[in-house]
């Protein structure tokens, strides 16, 4: 059997002092970090994929094609966990819950900035250029955000 030997006073005081600022959420999710997309497959089984994003006005937007598993699990349950977090210590992480929409329309503009975001200048545009026209825009937005950040532990 397992059980928790920590007083449950210091875990609300470790998630409260763990917990990023809003400044540095804004930071964290306007940087141009590899996210990690968590969704439920028609099946009801876990799927999750390193995803580009871009973080504008409180929205996460990313992009995914009508033939990704991706999107089929989008389809049937829209429904997902959206994470972005460093890579090295101190960590920090923001991790997202929500239900996703979905559009398909053109926005090369959009495909551009995340494009060079992850790529740099010239490969960004070239593949940006390869990929252009209609693309499945994912939107989260007003998601439950839990966050935190090891700086002040260390």
């Amino acid at each position: 059997m397992i059980c928790s030997a920590r007083p449950s006073n210091r875990k609300h005081w470790r998630n409260e002092k763990m917990k990023l600022e809003k400044e540095a959420i804004e930071e964290l999710l306007g940087a141009p970090n590899v996210a990690v997309v968590a969704v439920t497959a028609p099946d009801g089984g876990p799927h999750a994929v390193p995803t580009w994003y871009e973080y504008r006005d409180g929205e996460i937007v990313f992009a995914t094609d009508k033939t990704a598993f991706k999107y089929k699990c989008l389809a049937s349950d829209s429904r997902l966990t959206f994470v972005v977090d460093t890579k090295t210590p101190p960590y920090k992480t923001v991790v997202l819950k929500g239900r996703a929409t979905m559009e398909e329309r053109t926005d090369d503009e959009r495909l551009l900035r995340l494009s060079i975001a992850y790529l740099g200048e010239k490969n960004g545009r070239a593949y940006a250029a390869m990929n252009r026209g209609p693309t499945v825009w994912v939107h989260l937005k007003g998601a439950r955000m839990i966050s935190w950040d090891y700086s002040d532990l260390l």
